[in-house]
């Protein structure tokens, strides 16, 4: 059977692996979410363990600001489709999807329930689409195949499972020898530059400042340091160093790749990630398009 890693919503595995077999999880959780949580094995045994955990409703946030907003996960289940389309037939159309997947009561819903599944939650999601399926839609396989991101977030919109516990269950991988903590918590490289492009140009759109400088100055302005040194090249060839706001210094990094004296490395990288979520954080409303409906969930602590 291997040794498995799940992810869990109230105590529902909605995502597993095992071995050198998983999906990496550790960005839907905020820096300081490891802790003890609930391990449960076969026969109603259950432990407390290591694990990273999160409420839903955090995890919402950094899904919509990191790719997932709703109409990004719109767009994403709609390409999903027209590709299985390609050699199948499935009707489903998204808003089909969101309203078989917000109906689903996390607060109320038990492992038992899932007994008839196997325990597999996307065999339960597939019997909620039952009336799509058919022989040639491959309903079934087209479940397997989707990111279950997705399906996180689209669960993420019904409110009542917002203050449900998010656990990533990760320890047995570690102890058995098949992962290190340093595994776990790696960045895709690739995919926090496209975050990271994104909502340094997203908040600067809001700022207002179309100048580098002057959001530099921006970010300062809502609680950055501007600490980071970064060596500008010149145009008569010599260089100059600065001082910048991390997100500043790795956002040049990221559009000069040309510029040979300064390396980005992963840390900085991920850390500049959570220093843009921050500042949107604090900010009195939501960036236009990523968080409809949720103005509570922001503070006005910015400068006046």
């Amino acid at each position: 059977m291997g040794t498995a890693i799940t992810l869990s919503l109230n105590g529902i595995d909605i995502d597993w692996g095992q071995n050198r077999r998983w999906r990496n999880h550790h960005w839907l959780f905020p820096p300081g979410s490891l802790t003890d949580v609930d391990y449960r094995y076969a026969a109603g045994v259950v432990k407390t363990r290591p694990g990273f955990q999160t409420t839903l409703d955090e995890a919402l946030f950094r899904l919509c600001h990191l790719g997932y907003s709703h109409q990004e996960t719109k767009t994403t289940f709609d390409h999903a489709v027209a590709r299985w389309n390609r050699t199948a037939d499935l009707r489903l159309s998204f808003d089909d999807f969101h309203a078989a997947l917000t109906g689903v009561d996390f607060a109320s819903l038990t492992p038992a329930d899932l007994a008839p599944y196997i325990w597999d939650f996307r065999a339960f999601v597939v019997s909620l689409l039952a009336a799509w399926d058919s022989d040639d839609a491959l309903l079934e396989e087209f479940i397997a195949n989707l990111d279950v991101t997705l399906t996180l977030r689209v669960l993420a919109d019904r409110v009542e499972s917002r203050p449900l516990p998010l656990s990533w269950q990760h320890q047995d991988l570690i102890d058995s020898g098949w992962a290190t903590l340093d595994d776990l918590t790696d960045i895709d490289r690739q995919t926090f530059i496209v975050n990271h492009t994104t909502m340094f140009g997203r908040l600067q759109d809001h700022a207002g400042r179309t100048e580098v400088k002057a959001f530099d100055d921006w970010l300062v302005g809502h609680g950055l340091d501007r600490a980071t040194p970064y060596s500008k090249m010149n145009r008569n060839g010599t260089v100059s160093l600065q001082h910048m706001t991390l997100p500043g210094a790795v956002r040049n990094m990221i559009h000069h790749p040309e510029n040979p004296h300064n390396f980005l490395s992963d840390d900085d990288l991920r850390e500049s990630v959570e220093a843009l979520l921050t500042v949107a954080k604090r900010l009195p409303g939501p960036l236009p398009g990523l968080m409809e409906g949720r103005p509570s969930d922001y503070i006005d602590d910015s400068p006046r």
